[in-house]
């Protein structure tokens, strides 16, 4: 942990404040609902946005194989950052395959909400999903500008 605590102070100040500006949007997406689905029962029925991001990998032992992949969005995120800290080339690949599948999320109409295999209707998505995926787009454009950047320097 030490070691990645350096590495961020290493960082220009650029990266310091994309990655700091990405995790503060990240952290508090995970206090706000992340959609809304359709219940007879309670109108105002939402997905937890923490929830969604502890128990999501557990989508796939139910069957549901599409909103899993679009999980696998949060770890490869994390792992952008640390290859960012790293300062490894993988992370601008990384940054944005986990951007694309915070926006194939956005496409879904449906849901699988239950254990049994039941789906619900997504009838809105709530504060949580805009600040996750900002968070992502924000690293996503931080790290692309800053490679960008870089190969200018090179140029010249």
């Amino acid at each position: 942990m030490l070691k990645l605590f350096n590495a961020y102070r290493q960082l220009p100040f650029y990266f310091k404040i994309i990655i700091a500006l990405s995790l503060m949007l990240f952290v508090m997406s995970l206090t706000q609902p992340a959609f809304y689905i359709d219940r007879k029962e309670d109108p105002n029925a939402y997905s937890d946005s923490l929830v969604l991001f502890l128990l999501g990998w557990m989508s796939l032992l139910g069957g549901a194989i599409v909103p899993f992949i679009l999980w696998l969005a949060n770890p490869l995120y994390i792992v952008s950052i640390l290859l960012i800290l790293r300062k490894k080339i993988g992370a601008l690949f990384t940054v944005w395959s986990s951007t694309i599948l915070a926006l194939i999320f956005w496409q879904l109409k449906s849901i699988m909400t239950s254990e049994s295999g039941g789906y619900s209707h997504i009838t809105g998505r709530g504060p949580g999903f805009y600040l996750w995926l900002a968070s992502f787009v924000v690293l996503a454009l931080g790290v692309s500008l800053y490679q960008c950047l870089i190969n200018r320097n090179k140029e010249v």
